[in-house]
């Protein structure tokens, strides 16, 4: 399965921004005379081994040792490409959705299928899961959104609105709201209870992509989109409060951290951008993949992520994105890296427990 690969659509009203220079990672820095001058990196994962499970268009998922870059499991069942997945890393369960138009539900520890969600008609193309609450809410290509029970297996509501396939979608648990994207270049905002759309967006000129939500700021969300562009939005207004051009090609995936206004952005055109929101600019640009950037898990604390790319490249890179350093590449997949996620906070952990507890008195 690949994205459709558009003619370039016109601009949006917003002017082109200049041409991007990527500043510091423009070039390599000049390497010292003597090899042993070279400083040596701090590890990445200090005291920790994070792990990373991958789905592909080569019908499996697998799991990943992030600091030695081993394929610990293979997952199979799927009988067609695995699209989407979400990931409880406490409990070691995992959700994922494929082509062949359904879910399954995961004992990553031990790589066993529990069960299959069957009820989509077409692709299923994004996910995301509330394990506390056992709650799936699934996209597909069939136009419809499906809430999920984890225990019994059985779709507990559907939710239509949108005129064509449903590509992205982000949930706000807490809140009872998720957003979806969809080839039908609209974003709607959705109240889970009712099972209403309680608005759309318009704005993009072609398929929504990606799509994340505040669910901080309740009026916060933002989009990327095949017209190129990534778009911030006041959902109070409906409208959009920022329009960020500089991928060449569609935009296929986003990660954001709302708590410093920053977002990534990957792209068909083999790209990677970190982006200041307030500014509206991008301040790096990654460009280590030969093939599309399909997904993205990202790490804001610690300053790290992984990306997964598609065709002419089918492997997953780890990047240090404070400089630009490509720490890693994992190959393993034969086909195409549609969706990562990566036990983060595993890391946060190591380097907590390490640090011991700090400010409290000896006596």
């Amino acid at each position: 399965l690949k994205l459709p690969l558009l003619p370039s659509p016109p601009l949006s009203a917003v002017a082109p921004r200049p041409a991007f220079a990527p500043g510091p990672l423009a070039a390599a820095p000049a390497m010292p005379l003597d090899p042993w001058e070279i400083e040596p990196r701090p590890q990445m994962f200090p005291g920790s081994a994070p792990r990373l499970l991958t789905a592909s268009s080569d019908r499996t998922m697998r799991l990943w040792n992030l600091k030695s870059g081993e394929c610990l499991r293979v997952f199979a069942g799927h009988q067609k490409q695995v699209l989407c997945l979400d990931v409880d890393w406490d409990n070691l369960r995992a959700v994922s959705g494929s082509a062949d138009h359904t879910l399954m539900h995961w004992d990553v520890e031990n790589c066993l299928w529990l069960s299959t969600l069957v009820g989509h008609e077409d692709v299923v193309s994004c996910l995301s899961a509330d394990f506390p609450s056992r709650r799936v809410l699934s996209g597909s290509y069939d136009k419809d959104l499906r809430l999920w029970d984890l225990v019994t297996g059985k779709c507990q509501q559907v939710y239509k609105g949108h005129e064509l396939s449903v590509c992205a979608l982000s949930v706000d648990w807490a809140g009872g709201r998720a957003l979806t994207g969809s080839t039908d270049k609209t974003l709607k905002l959705w109240d889970l209870a009712t099972a209403q759309c309680v608005q759309t967006i318009e704005g993009h000129t072609g398929p929504v992509w990606a799509v994340n939500l505040d669910t901080e700021q309740a009026h916060n969300a933002i989009s990327g989109s095949a017209d190129r562009h990534v778009m911030l939005w006041d959902l109070r207004a409906g409208v959009c409060s920022r329009a960020m051009l500089q991928h060449q090609r569609q935009v296929t995936c986003l990660d954001l951290d709302w708590n410093t206004f920053q977002a990534m952005s990957a792209s068909v055109d083999r790209s990677v951008i970190l982006w200041d929101l307030e500014m509206g600019e991008p301040i790096a640009k990654f460009e280590e993949h030969p093939g599309t950037v399909n997904c993205l898990s990202v790490d804001w604390l610690g300053r790290r992520m992984c990306s997964g790319a598609g065709p002419g490249d089918n492997c997953i890179r780890l990047w240090d994105f404070s400089d630009g350093f490509c720490e890693r590449e994992m190959e393993g997949h034969d086909g195409a890296i549609w969706a990562l996620c990566a036990d983060w906070a595993s890391a946060h952990k190591a380097v907590a427990d390490a640090q011991g507890p700090i400010g409290l008195d000896d006596d």
